[in-house]
């Protein structure tokens, strides 16, 4: 039998579970300078900082060396990557986007009411409130698991941050680009796997992703007073969080809702892997 002239051959494992095998290009000599660029210009950000005589928003610049580091950063990764899988969005993959949007900025909401008290028993240790922190980065890396297209991931979860923001919280507009740079932290590890792996593997180490980006920016914005041990512990505990609660969290759901059938309008939603 020949193969398929789409380029991707398709098995079933024992336990019925579809697998895709794709054959798009990979990441070449030009990517992979790009990427050396974006990660190079980050770091000058991050250790020459941004200028404090200028403000935004009433906010000096200074304040926002590290998130900018951060967007530069994974911003320059998910786009080579992107363009290096070249995986276009279909309408029905940019409504159910939207709809995992706004329901899990509603989750976001909800969390966000409860979290002074969730976190109050972790207080006899200041980094322990990391451990949650994976609550935060579940919009984001569950868009990048169900949708499994390029910009996904940010996509849900500024959508969730925004509808959280509009909501109402005690941190207002720090919402929407915390959300940004929580989705490019799931998305830039999608990004360097092509959009190709969306196994068990791949969720925990976006959640990981995504757990960087929220662990950097809490303990250099919100808790700049912490030692260089704290900060340690602090991302540690967030990578973990974010592997746990967002990645294998996120992977169970989506298997749950491929069997309910509620993703039937996307595909097959079976493993893809390299």
């Amino acid at each position: 039998m020949s193969a398929p002239r789409s380029g991707r051959s398709v098995a079933t494992s024992a336990a019925g579970d579809l697998t895709v095998t794709t054959t798009a290009p990979g990441l070449r000599r030009a990517h992979l300078l790009a990427i050396a660029i974006s990660l190079v210009i980050a770091a000058s950000i991050w250790l020459v900082g941004l200028p404090e005589s200028t403000s935004l928003f009433d906010t000096p610049l200074s304040t926002l060396t590290v998130p900018a580091a951060l967007v530069v950063a994974f911003t320059g990764i998910t786009l080579t990557g992107a363009l290096a899988a070249h995986r276009p969005w279909r309408v029905v993959e940019i409504v159910i986007a939207s709809v995992l949007g706004v329901t899990g900025g509603l989750f976001l909401w909800v969390v966000a009411q409860a979290w002074n008290t969730v976190t109050a028993p972790l207080s006899f240790f200041p980094p322990a409130s990391a451990i949650l922190a994976g609550l935060w980065l579940v919009p984001g890396v569950l868009g990048g698991l169900v949708i499994r297209r390029p910009g996904a991931a940010v996509y849900v979860e500024l959508v969730a941050a925004v509808v959280e923001a509009l909501l109402g919280n005690s941190w207002g507009f720090a919402t929407v680009w915390y959300g940004l740079i929580e989705g490019l932290g799931a998305e830039f590890v999608l990004a360097l796997l092509l959009y190709r792996a969306f196994g068990l593997p791949a969720a925990l180490l976006t959640g990981a992703g995504a757990g960087v980006a929220v662990g950097l920016l809490d303990s250099f914005v919100y808790y700049p007073e912490f030692s260089a041990s704290y900060i340690t512990a602090y991302v540690v505990l967030a990578v973990i969080s974010g592997a746990v609660i967002a990645g294998a969290g996120c992977w169970a759901l989506t298997r749950a809702l491929d069997r309910a059938g509620a993703l039937a309008p996307l595909g097959a939603r079976g493993t893809v892997r390299i």
